[in-house]
């Protein structure tokens, strides 16, 4: 008998020492740093950056004529080749187009002529209302060729680096950076492009929101890599949360120009300053939604993209009446429905819309 308790403790002595083996097995942990660093950032960024300075040049250029629009003869603006090249072909040619038209919205002798319930009349080509150059449909060609290029450019450029770059490669990241439009320290002070949009849909204050999710998501990818393979689907999942939160930030802009152009044409009255800048606060929830009909990898759709250019009457591949919005008050309507189609679709809470309603909310 002895014996026999001696060897059953033998046994569960064993079995206590396997067991403790087991638990004391070290499980990896991702080490999240709390910045960015890549000391060789601006090396890795050198096609990105090209890809941003050519987009702030042409900007520069739809300025410079809306600027001097019906004073000085404005030439031709060029499409800036790498930023051609990485843009989705179907928004490459609605711009090269759009700089044509811009152009002759600058140079034509009159100011924008109001169409009312009519349309534009022949030969017409477009010109100021109040200080924004409209073409003759009411759009604003500039924000189109801007603001459209931040999706169908730049975010397109994103999912090409994330589907065809090397993910092994940490210095990969950094082009993900540059491309949004912020810089290796995420300074919210310092931002272009994209990343304008989702700082001004985010709180400085609490340091929450789609531009800090981004910074989130991009410190958590390139620990990732530099951790190894192990560590491929906490990589992943941060490249798909920095895409989501980045449409999520357009969209939410989408939402926020909807809303300033309903409050900027109730005030305006005849004003034709005030009703041109609410021209052009529509045409930037137009081109915030246009830029991303066609590219992949994202939530909406691009039925539901269509659906949003068809509330905002310029529906893709056919002429805008924008114009339309000064004549007709029932149009606001379209301006609410949008905002509210958008919170359904991306599960905004009613907080989150208002807070969209606002630049740097707090």
């Amino acid at each position: 008998m002895k014996l026999k308790l001696t060897y059953l403790f033998v046994m569960l002595g064993l079995l206590a020492v396997s067991c403790s083996d087991d638990d004391d097995d070290p499980v990896a942990q991702l080490n999240i740093p709390t910045e960015y660093i890549s000391p060789d950032f601006d090396t890795n960024v050198t096609a990105e950056n090209t890809v941003i300075g050519e987009l702030s040049t042409m900007t520069g250029a739809a300025n410079d004529a809306e600027s001097n629009a019906q004073t000085t003869t404005v030439a031709a603006i060029p499409y800036p080749s790498t930023l051609s090249s990485v843009t989705l072909p179907s928004y490459r040619a609605l711009i090269e187009d759009w700089l044509v038209e811009l152009v002759k919205s600058a140079n034509d002798d009159d100011g924008f002529q109001n169409p009312g319930a009519g349309t534009p009349a022949a030969g017409e080509e477009g010109g100021l209302l109040g200080s924004r150059l409209l073409d003759e449909n009411g759009l604003e060609l500039e924000q189109m060729v801007q603001k459209g290029s931040f999706g169908a450019a730049l975010y397109n450029h994103a999912i090409n680096v994330i589907e065809n770059g090397d993910l092994t490669d940490p210095g990969t990241i950094d082009k993900l950076v540059e491309v949004h439009g912020t810089d290796v320290n995420f300074d919210p002070d310092n931002t272009t492009a994209a990343a304008t949009y989702s700082r001004r849909r985010s709180n400085q204050t609490t340091e929450t929101g789609f531009f800090y999710d981004i910074r989130t998501a991009l410190i958590t990818a390139r620990a990732a890599i530099e951790a190894g393979s192990a560590f491929n689907a906490e990589r992943d999942q941060a490249l798909a949360d920095y895409l989501e939160a980045w449409e999520k930030s357009n969209f939410a802009t989408v939402i926020y120009y909807c809303n300033a152009t309903k409050v900027q044409l109730q005030a305006a009255g005849d004003d034709e300053a005030a009703l041109g800048n609410a021209l052009h606060a529509y045409a930037e929830g137009v081109a915030f939604a246009h830029g991303f009909r066609g590219v992949s990898n994202k939530i909406i759709t691009d039925a539901q993209i269509e659906d949003v250019l068809e509330g905002l009457l310029a529906p893709a591949g056919q002429t805008p009446e924008s114009f339309r919005f000064l004549n007709d008050a029932t149009l606001i309507a379209n301006l609410d429905a949008i905002i509210d189609d958008l919170q359904t679709i991306y599960g905004f809470t009613d907080t989150e819309v208002n807070s969209f309603f606002v630049n740097d909310p707090e």
